[in-house]
C-alpha cells in the first residue's frame, strides 16, 4: 500500500502540522478532508500524528470504519497505556479521561472485533507488553493487542526517503570506521 505524494502532503498539512501555522488554540481539522482519506492514509497519519495537537483525530480514526487493526494497535501503544492502568473509570483524573477513554474504545473494538481489516502490521514489541500489568479488570487485554498484527507496512516518499538515508549513513559510518581502523594499525 502506497500514500502518493499528493496524498502525504494534505494530510501532513491538514493533520500533522496543522497546529505549527494556527495560532487558534481550539483549531479542530476538517473532518469532511478526514473522510476522504483510506486506511493506508489513516495508518500514515496515525504513525506520525503530533500527540501535542489532542486526540480527536485519532479518535476518528479509530471510530472510522475504515480502521484497520494495525493502526488501532499502533495508536494504542504509542499512547503510552501502562501510566493509565493504574486507573479504573471511578478513579481516572478529568486531564486524562480522553486518553483512557481512547485506550478502552480500542480494548473494546478488538473484543468485540469491529476492526475488519487488518492488513497493516504493527507488533508492539518495542513496549513493555510484558510488563503490563494491572488490577483493574478493564485493562486485561486481547491477543491481538498483546502480540500486535502482521501484515504490510504502508510505504510513503517519507519512509523511502528515510529508509535511504539511513542506508547511505550507515554505509558512510562503515567507511568510516575502516578508515580510522587502518590508521590505528598504521601508527603501531
Amino acid at each position: 500500500m502506497i500514500i502518493t505524494p499528493s496524498k502525504e502532503k494534505l494530510i501532513i498539512e491538514n493533520f500533522i502540522e496543522y497546529s505549527f501555522d494556527n495560532d487558534d488554540y481550539d483549531f479542530t481539522p476538517d473532518f469532511e478532508i478526514f473522510k476522504k482519506l483510506n486506511s493506508t492514509d489513516q495508518y500514515f497519519l496515525a504513525e506520525n500524528y503530533n500527540w501535542d495537537d489532542g486526540i480527536e483525530v485519532l479518535n476518528w480514526i479509530v471510530n472510522s470504519p475504515k480502521c484497520d487493526l494495525g493502526t488501532a494497535t499502533l495508536i494504542f501503544w504509542k499512547a503510552e497505556p501502562d501510566y493509565y492502568t493504574e486507573y479504573n473509570t471511578e478513579n481516572i483524573s478529568e486531564s486524562d479521561k480522553d486518553i483512557f477513554d481512547l485506550l478502552l474504545n480500542i480494548i473494546s473494538k478488538i473484543k468485540n472485533r469491529e476492526f475488519k481489516k487488518r492488513r497493516f502490521e504493527f507488533i508492539p514489541s518495542e513496549y513493555n507488553v510484558a510488563e503490563f500489568k494491572s488490577e483493574y479488570d478493564i485493562w486485561k487485554l486481547p491477543n491481538e493487542l498483546k502480540t500486535g498484527n502482521k501484515g504490510i507496512l504502508p510505504i510513503s516518499v517519507s519512509r523511502i526517503k528515510s529508509i535511504i538515508w539511513n542506508y547511505q549513513r550507515n554505509k558512510r559510518l562503515k567507511k568510516r570506521e575502516k578508515r580510522k581502523a587502518k590508521r590505528r594499525k598504521n601508527v603501531t
